[in-house]
């Protein structure tokens, strides 16, 4: 299998997974104890990328297609191509549209990952859905403030420089920083 969303999905997991590793590793070396790998952890970890990176993949094709970054202008000297002679056109970055897409990913999209990654999280380990939605209540503000310091910044960069095909690659790159992070914060022992 070859598709764009299937290649996504297994790069995301493989850094998922190298970053709760690290993260664990980071845990160990701060409490001076051995390194010793909790496989359950590291499974709900890259189970629950494996879930929810499909639908973040199709989010941010949603938000391309629907609002594009960039849109075909005519060039102004009224010059034509010379293959096919038409007016020529140039890409051009819509403001607009890019202003859209980070305000809808900052909120519609940061909510519903914060809120699927705290409740998922507590679910694939076995708690009920009380305690999910208790720990939503307790964590999910600390971490939307948490996430304001990075993910802004990676939207932009992603939104105005890198082709929609790319954005979960560059996101799961960046994500393994803040995947160690949530592993520290999210670790059971």
């Amino acid at each position: 299998m070859n598709s764009p969303i299937f290649t996504a999905t297994w790069q995301a997991a493989a850094l998922s997974g190298l970053s709760n590793i690290l993260g664990q590793a980071i845990k160990c070396y701060q409490s001076n104890r051995p390194f010793s790998l909790n496989t359950t952890d590291l499974v709900h970890f890259v189970l629950f990328t494996v879930l929810s990176c499909p639908p973040n993949f199709m989010w941010q094709g949603w938000l391309e297609q629907r609002f594009p970054g960039y849109t075909q202008k005519a060039v102004t000297d009224k010059k034509t191509d010379e293959k096919t002679q038409q007016p020529k056109t140039e890409k051009s970055l819509n403001v607009r549209n890019t202003a859209i897409k980070f305000a809808l990913d900052q909120t519609i999209g940061a909510t519903i990952n914060t809120i699927l990654f705290i409740a998922g999280i507590d679910l694939l380990r076995g708690r009920s859905l009380g305690t999910a939605t208790a720990d939503c209540k307790e964590q999910f503000w600390p971490l939307v403030f948490a996430g304001l310091k990075l993910w802004p910044m990676v939207s932009i960069f992603n939104f105005t420089m890198v082709p929609v095909e790319y954005r979960t690659v560059v996101g799961s790159v960046v994500g393994l920083f803040w995947g160690i992070y949530l592993s520290l914060i999210s670790s059971s022992g």
